[in-house]
């Protein structure tokens, strides 16, 4: 979950970390006993010694998992078929030697076949099954997972930093994009449920943008345009504004909004929510998966509270999460708090006004920053997904 830029009551780039897949937002409801060991061991601490060791294989795992994403090796298994080490080395520009170690991992670890498994090395045809083909490769498909090992490697990246940060306070530095890229783990969430699903089981805020005159919305923290696009995709006849203080994310949303031929009515600034040139503009206001990354979040809903038009209303959607803390926690919980731990709050903590939220963001504390903000009524959305909260704000 990539925080927000420090500082900024309402813009930003949008959290990147994974959305939770179904299998995160399951697990036994919390007991009180603590949960530290691998299933059929009793000794407990065998058990958590054995925990660690699959843990260190599933992080070894999430490893080679961003050497095939940053390397395409696995669109080129896709793209290509069936590869020795020497064929997938030369589809990929890559070292052969290398190449031959990942593929023996992978096929090991069981996310690709072998044909002959007792062949000489350099004559091993390795295969991707096209059931796999979803997480892996296909950046549509809203099960897609393969950015999970590149954000997992850039959150280690200021490790060191952060053990200073707890020792001192503040922040570490904020990580520079390259050379992983700009991640854009919500696109196909976006893309494909965001204006067919989401927002048209909020009756109100659906039939405002279907009516006339056309509905004017305001997308905060909006990143590289994902949630913008998909809305104007959705409602042809509205136009969007998104808004994000990071002047290089502003210029690749504003290419992604020519690709998706909605450039006419979406357009993309770096501004600041709060400015007064913006206030009374839009009949809706939105937050994706950002609230809980900016440091001042009753200030970043005081703002979008100002942008409205009378009868207009703020959707939030951000990190679902119990709505108590328990122990032990469901997986979704463990996931929310490691995020937090290592990427979302060490983002926040730099601010001297900083709420230091962190990824955990419950429906109390939502309740409690919008009425801080000024905002009469907030609604907890009844929209089924494994990863978010939906609120709708009134003022």
């Amino acid at each position: 979950m990539e925080p927000t830029t420090a500082g900024s009551p309402a813009t930003g780039p949008p959290a990147t970390g994974p959305p939770a897949t179904g299998a995160l937002a399951t697990g036994a409801p919390a007991t009180g006993a603590p949960a530290t060991g691998a299933p059929g061991l009793s000794d407990p601490t065998e058990a958590l010694a054995e925990r660690l060791i699959q843990a260190q294989i599933g992080a070894f795992e999430l490893y080679a998992l961003y050497l095939g994403e940053r390397l395409g090796l696995y669109r080129a298994l896709t793209d290509g078929g069936p590869a020795t080490s020497a064929e997938l080395a030369a589809r990929t520009g890559t070292v052969e030697r290398y190449v031959r170690e990942w593929l023996e991992h992978q096929a090991v670890s069981g996310l690709l076949t072998v044909d002959d498994v007792g062949a000489d090395p350099l004559d091993r045809r390795y295969t991707l099954p096209l059931e796999y083909v979803p997480v892996l490769v296909d950046r549509e498909d809203v099960r897609y997972g393969g950015y999970v090992g590149v954000d997992l490697v850039r959150a280690a990246r200021p490790l060191p930093q952060l053990v200073e940060a707890f020792r001192h306070g503040g922040a570490p530095p904020r990580l520079p994009w390259e050379p992983e890229g700009r991640a854009e783990v919500n696109r196909a969430l976006f893309l494909n449920l965001l204006g067919t699903q989401w927002l048209p089981s909020i009756p109100p805020v659906d039939q405002r943008l279907r009516a006339s005159p056309p509905a004017r919305v305001a997308d905060l923290a909006c990143g590289s345009g994902w949630s913008s696009i998909s809305m104007a995709l959705a409602y042809p006849e509205i136009t969007v504004t998104g808004l994000d203080l990071d002047r290089d994310v502003i210029e690749v949303a504003t290419r992604n909004a020519a690709a998706a031929g909605v450039e006419d009515r979406v357009e993309f600034i770096v501004a600041d929510a709060s400015d007064p040139g913006l206030a009374g503009r839009f009949d809706l206001v939105t937050i994706f998966e950002a609230l809980h990354d900016m440091p001042r979040p009753v200030a970043a809903l005081s703002a979008a509270h100002a942008l409205l038009t009378g009868g207009g209303s703020v959707v939030i959607a951000d990190e679902r999460a119990s709505d108590e803390f328990a122990v032990p926690g469901t997986p979704r919980d463990r996931h929310n708090y490691g995020w937090s731990l290592v990427s979302c709050l060490p983002a926040v903590m730099g601010d001297p006004q900083t709420e230091a939220t962190g990824a955990v963001l419950r429906p109390a504390t939502v309740k409690r920053f919008a009425a801080a903000a000024g905002f009469g009524t907030v609604e907890v959305l009844p929209i089924e997904t494994d990863f978010w909260w939906f609120y709708r704000l009134l003022p």
